[in-house]
């Protein structure tokens, strides 16, 4: 569809678009050294090498449940990064954790056998089941004295919501939320907008930072949104 002038405002964002300056303008803290960064769902340490670039004073918390994925990010030897080999949801505890063969669709959640937008993949998958430690943000937070987070960023599978819940106390100290939401059917639930919403009512949607489209539903597979404190 064509809306006025939208495409030449986007051409006119991406000539003018620059990470820094993005993530600068997102956080509470204007000192650099005191940004604290939750990597929830850190996979290898892609968002652990991003943040380190933009805030390399900061403190970034990677974590992530499946054990070969953890080594891989302390391989990277960043100083100013801590990997925790655990899930983060709403309990404390153990879980069942799916470690799929393609690494980073491994969840705490099961694949959907069914799925009509995996393009086959769910019906071949192959996976292994591992038992992980998984805590609450909050109490998280409470063991290892964190008193506020600029950035919550989350890729947890579907589990988003769980996730959220988990830090019920501890995201009245939360600066800005980033969350990739599963819209597609892959895992045997689908993410809700309206359920992360209701964990976030002192937040407003700043920004869909990433999408992901389906070529085969049309769709949409699953979306980063950003959500920025207001209150």
């Amino acid at each position: 569809m064509k809306c006025g002038e939208f495409d030449k405002r986007n051409q006119e964002f991406l000539d003018s678009f620059n990470e820094k300056d993005y993530f600068n303008s997102l956080i509470s803290s204007g000192d650099n050294e005191d940004v604290v960064i939750f990597d929830v769902g850190a996979h290898k340490g892609e968002s652990a090498i991003f943040f380190n670039e933009l805030f390399p004073e900061s403190k970034i918390y990677s974590f992530e449940p499946n054990p070969l994925a953890a080594k891989e990010i302390l391989k990277l030897n960043l100083s100013n990064v801590q990997v925790f080999n655990m899930a983060l949801t709403d309990r404390d505890g153990t879980a069942e954790f799916y470690i799929q063969d393609i690494s980073h669709l491994s969840s705490l959640n099961n694949i959907n056998k069914s799925s009509n937008a995996s393009m086959g993949y769910a019906e071949k998958e192959k996976h292994t089941v591992h038992n992980v430690t998984v805590m609450r943000g909050d109490e998280f937070c409470i063991k290892n004295k964190v008193e506020h987070v600029n950035f919550l960023k989350i890729d947890v599978q579907a589990n988003e919501v769980s996730t959220l819940h988990g830090f019920s106390n501890m995201i009245s100290k939360v600066s800005c939320v980033f969350v990739e939401v599963s819209l597609y059917d892959f895992y045997s639930k689908k993410s809700s907008i309206g359920e992360i919403e209701k964990t976030l009512p002192d937040f407003e949607l700043y920004d869909i930072y990433e999408i992901s489209k389906n070529p085969k539903t049309l769709g949409t597979d699953w979306a980063t949104l950003v959500y920025k404190r207001i209150k």
